[in-house]
């Protein structure tokens, strides 16, 4: 039963600025005023679907003769991935294991947290293990409790699986079931996360939950629809405020305090917070939002610290308990930064022991360039190596492909993979800027470098239009050919031929075994990067197109 409730008296000023633009967002700082106290009552524990935490005995018992206990929140989200570590310092990761640590001396009752998108764009050991290195890294960090992203599903169901049994935090995911069946020609086994649990901090019950947004296609657009669309046996509800007012209803008489751990994004927090009655607390990612102060609506604090490692999330608490209500509140945005957050050696000597096979790809320079490499040129020389190394006629490559532009000097493969990175859209196939092999004729190929004017195109000229041409195109034309080349085209299905940095390594060590540079010439040593175009021998010549 609930003891007594608090009435809330909270005044939200106007936001001065919310600048919400593609999938990376940055909040700026609110003006928020909140008067008076908010709380919620606490019951008896329990509930179907909870759980505790593997080791109840992290947080020391507290004082029952205390009027008050705080609690430190210490959150993050959104690392991508990016935990390799600095030339000659510390990973990423392990500083924030260390301030972690940091809080914990200071305050017993601190609690580590993660809501979700640990895979994806940051290191090319992941790519390289399938996903293994970011599972084991991820594990090594000992958060108390952590939810699941979108980009947690990319490497599919097995990964997914292993990844939720995290032997030292609560995996949270209340709108994703797994039921019983068959895939793969194997039995299903149960995944590893929960959609409820609770811990007993100190004097203090809290009951977590966690949300994950909607999947993500091959344009990189959200989609309805299920993650993986050939497992029935694994169904995600994005009808989150529903999910959310099954779980207050349940759940919030049990508990002191109550908290989502949220994979939704900005937009989707503030909607579920205003929507509903009974969260104190949403530890907010998905949309690498940085927040300068947190926001409140109806009673539910909201905070987002970005993403990629870059800066830690700490939200106190100072629990009233004998009234059984949250008396202060305080928020702190702290930048993660080499040679100022402390750093957890256990943590940072594990990660670099996990690492350890791959710190050639990481760190050893492999291939050199001439000349800084702008967009334009990057992307046409992607598509050049395309054309030698998957052994096709023609080659696209939109420029939005590239992510980062090279220096002049000396290339690592981790610099290569920095400026093609993946992004397994839909989860469990290939990244949605990979490339596809398909043969097309002559006159279709006119076509798709019509349909196609602001990609890298390397190639013939004038395709003879009786001609048979094998192309490599990049996945959403590939997949999606009505709505780029208004009607289909080829003579089969494309296939999956190779990711763009893939591609790029491969070419680049054909050239180091010749002693030449990434961007040397062209055919018959023509600079291709300050060509407008090349004709060279044979039936249609060669050249590219880049269009402003």
């Amino acid at each position: 039963m609930v003891n007594s409730i608090v009435a809330e008296k909270m005044r939200v000023l106007p936001i001065r600025r919310l600048k919400l633009r593609g999938r990376a967002h940055v909040f700026a700082a609110c003006v928020i005023s909140c008067l008076g106290l908010f709380s919620f009552g606490t019951a008896s524990l329990g509930g179907a679907g909870g759980g505790f935490a593997r080791d109840p005995s992290r947080w020391p018992f507290g004082d029952v003769a205390a009027a008050t206990q705080k609690i430190s929140f210490v959150h993050v989200s959104d690392i991508h991935a990016n935990y390799n570590p600095v030339r000659g310092g510390s990973s990423p990761v392990a500083r924030l294991r260390g301030y972690f640590e940091q809080v914990r001396r200071e305050n017993p009752f601190a609690i580590f947290t993660n809501a979700g998108d640990d895979y994806e764009k940051g290191s090319i050991a992941e790519e390289v293990s399938r996903g293994l290195v970011t599972r084991e890294i991820v594990q090594a960090m000992h958060y108390d409790v952590r939810t699941i992203g979108n980009h947690d599903f990319a490497w599919g169901i097995d990964e997914l699986l292993a990844f939720s049994r995290d032997p030292s935090a609560i995996v949270l995911a209340s709108n994703t079931k797994m039921t019983g069946g068959n895939y793969g020609g194997q039995a299903a086994r149960l995944p590893g996360w929960t959609d409820y649990a609770v811990l007993r901090v100190g004097q203090v019950k809290i009951g977590f939950f966690g949300l994950v947004s909607k999947p993500w296609n091959e344009k990189d657009e959200q989609y309805e629809g299920e993650f993986y669309p050939g497992m029935p046996e694994l169904r995600s509800d994005f009808d989150c405020v529903k999910v959310a007012r099954e779980i207050i209803a349940q759940h919030r008489g049990e508990v002191d305090l109550l908290v989502l751990v949220s994979h939704l994004g900005i937009e989707e927090d503030i909607r579920l917070a205003g929507e509903t009655q009974g969260i104190d607390l949403i530890l907010g990612g998905h949309t690498h939002t940085v927040m300068a102060e947190p926001l409140r609506v109806r009673g539910t604090a909201i905070i987002h610290a970005g993403a990629k490692a870059e800066n830690i999330g700490r939200f106190d608490i100072e629990y009233d308990l004998r009234k059984r209500c949250i008396r202060h509140s305080a928020f702190y945005l702290i930048p993660n930064r080499e040679g100022e957050t402390p750093v957890d050696e256990a943590t940072d000597r594990e990660v670099k022991r996990i690492l350890h096979s791959y710190r050639t790809a990481l760190n050893d320079g492999f291939t050199h360039l001439h000349a800084d490499q702008n967009r334009k040129e990057m992307a046409l020389l992607t598509a050049r190596a395309a054309v030698k190394t998957l052994e096709v006629d023609a080659a696209f490559v939109g420029l939005p492909a590239v992510r980062k532009e090279w220096r002049r000097g000396s290339l690592t493969r981790q610099d290569i993979f920095d400026a093609f990175p993946v992004e397994r859209e839909p989860a469990g196939t290939p990244g949605f800027t990979s490339l596809y092999r398909l043969k097309i004729t002559g006159l279709e190929l006119a076509r798709v470098k019509a349909a196609l004017p602001e990609s890298a195109y390397w190639g013939p000229v004038t395709p003879v239009p009786e001609g048979i041409y094998t192309i490599a195109l990049q996945k959403a034309p590939a997949l999606r050919q009505r709505e780029y080349f208004g009607r289909r085209i080829g003579l089969a299905a494309p296939e999956p031929a190779m990711e763009l940095w893939d591609v790029l390594v491969r070419f680049a060590n054909e050239r180091a075994a010749e002693r030449l540079a990434l961007d040397a010439g062209g055919p018959e040593g023509q600079g291709y990067h300050r060509a407008a175009a090349y004709q060279g021998e044979g039936e249609g010549g060669l050249g590219w197109v880049v269009v402003d």
